[in-house]
């Protein structure tokens, strides 16, 4: 019969609901599970569920089972619940264990809720008639275009527009290449690809940034103008400074602002899309981040107190004003048409920090908990 021990009985009062911290309990039980014990971070994972509210016994049991982050890794041990090893982690205490960890740790079931929802989809039939062409609706006759630019700023707009049957194209089209205060751009370029494909930590990411000299082409506004100028030429290139006169420039009423997600949100769906990227294709890891994991986080974000923007940290505003001033003055010295003060793309300044964990990890625990 299987020994019992203190790490087994505190498994088995958080499997139960119950929230006391590893270092306060003593009593001993036998495993529950044929597995070995669950690692520190997961079991004090479930200990902070657990203090949010009750959670479904199947969603219990599945969080005890999920593997710790990274390939190979072990599962924390205990302290001072098994012998000291020469080999492997050391064991930790539970409630030292950072929310950068923690998070890691809760993006995994993440992960796998997310993978369970795919479906196989059956192979299409081939057609045995010729396609129909699209109807070309009298508005985008006379408002042809191509939105180009900000991902993060464009994405919610051309969504938008193609959902009423605006699609992008068409003869002689403008290009609008949107933009706007530079630090905001660059917080949307790392927003857009937490979301897209990996990225590095908000912090990393802007520090590898100045250290390069370049934000990279999702940021690059005279970049991206020149590429469309040399295939349509300049004369069709439009450069939109103020997201506010865009309506009347598309011919309608209103377009759509940016997802409405803090900067801890995008911390906890780049933690999930680590896990997605090993786990998946590159398409299917967006469309579940995309169309799944964003509009709960948006139900989310009004539940979770003090939510942050991202910006640039202010030791890097001075080099991020800089870049801003040389990319005003190449777009207005290469004569594109200008909508709006090109003033606009300097920076704002209305941010200067990162992801807080601490909230990051309160809305993964949210998730977990199934409650969006």
């Amino acid at each position: 019969m299987p020994t019992p021990t203190r790490g087994w009985g505190w498994a088995a009062h958080l499997r139960e609901g119950g929230t006391t911290p590893w270092t306060s309990w003593s009593e001993p039980a036998t495993p529950f599970t044929t597995d070995h014990l669950p690692g520190a971070e997961m079991l004090e994972l479930l200990r902070r569920l657990n203090e949010t509210g009750p959670s479904e016994p199947g969603r219990v049991d599945a969080l005890l089972r999920t593997s710790p982050p990274g390939r190979g890794r072990r599962d924390l041990p205990l302290l001072g619940d098994t012998s000291t090893r020469t080999y492997g982690p050391l064991p930790v205490d539970p409630a030292a264990l950072s929310p950068r960890e923690l998070l890691r740790a809760a993006s995994v079931r993440l992960a796998e809720d997310l993978l369970d929802t795919v479906e196989t989809a059956p192979v299409p039939r081939p057609r045995r008639w010729r396609r129909r062409r699209p109807k070309v609706e009298p508005e985008q006759q006379r408002f042809p275009y191509r939105l180009v630019g900000s991902p993060w700023l464009t994405l919610p707009i051309r969504e938008e527009l193609e959902r009423q049957g605006r699609l992008p194209g068409g003869k002689g089209y403008t290009v609008y290449v949107l933009g706007g205060p530079l630090d905001e751009v660059a917080a949307g370029a790392w927003k857009f690809r937490t979301f897209t494909s990996r990225v590095n930590p908000w912090n990393i990411w802007i520090r590898d940034s100045q250290w390069r000299g370049w934000f990279g082409p999702r940021a690059d506004l005279p970049r991206t103008a020149r590429w469309w100028a040399d295939r349509v030429g300049k004369r069709r290139v439009e450069i939109v400074t103020d997201p506010a006169l865009l309506p009347g420039l598309l011919g309608v009423d209103s377009v759509p602002g940016p997802w409405p997600i803090s900067a801890e949100g995008h911390e906890v769906a780049r933690v999930i899309g680590q896990v997605l990227s090993v786990r998946t294709d590159l398409e299917t890891q967006r469309k579940l981040l995309v169309d799944q994991l964003r509009h709960r986080l948006e139900k989310l974000e009004p539940l979770v107190p003090d939510a942050r923007e991202v910006g640039v940290p202010t030791e890097s505003f001075d080099w991020v004003e800089t870049q801003a001033r040389a990319q005003r003055d190449a777009l207005v010295e290469a004569g594109y048409a200008l909508h709006g003060d090109p003033d606009q793309l300097l920076p704002s300044g209305k941010a200067t920090q990162g992801p807080d964990e601490r909230r990051a990890l309160a809305l993964a625990l949210s998730l977990l908990a199934g409650r969006s």
